[in-house]
């Protein structure tokens, strides 16, 4: 009798399991879906010779973000909306980098830990998104811009 409720349980857990999987793998297709596409966009208008990142962001307008080799060599960061309708570039040594744009956070708050920084796009500017943990477990955003780090909004949320 044990071992067919082993066995039965063992079943249930590997059936959920695979449903988890295929879930997981039918929510993920779209955006997959969509980051090929948008790669095609950039590597058929020739702003891109290569890719080395593509990235999603989603503020008040969705960007694809890119970070690859241009036609002139040159390491570029493209950020692409999300209709295709327009894009805009910027060489990556045009703007801050991710280490400026932290340490400009860490001199307004303090950082108990840093959760992620992602390029995005707001109001027609390129920028910083850095999301982080403050000393008072509170989750913080924190917006700059890409070309000079300065300071666009700021969003602190409680946790608990």
């Amino acid at each position: 009798m044990k071992n067919w409720i082993l066995v039965i349980i063992i079943i249930l857990f590997v059936t959920i399991a695979g449903m988890s999987v295929y879930g997981y793998q039918t929510i993920r297709e779209p955006l997959k879906h969509n980051y090929e596409q948008a790669e095609r966009y950039v590597l058929g208008q020739s702003l891109l010779q290569s890719v080395s990142d593509i990235s999603y962001y989603h503020g008040t307008d969705a960007y694809y973000v890119f970070e690859g080799t241009s036609v002139d060599d040159e390491e570029v960061i493209i950020w692409v909306s999300e209709e295709f309708d327009s894009h805009q570039m910027a060489k990556v040594n045009e703007g801050i980098s991710v280490d400026e744009a932290v340490a400009i956070v860490k001199k307004q708050d303090e950082i108990k830990r840093i959760q992620s920084v992602k390029l995005g796009f707001e109001r027609g500017l390129p920028i910083y998104e850095i999301v982080y943990v403050n000393n008072e477990n509170r989750k913080g955003y924190y917006y700059v811009t890409f070309e000079d780090g300065i300071f666009m909004k700021r969003y602190v949320l409680r946790t608990d």
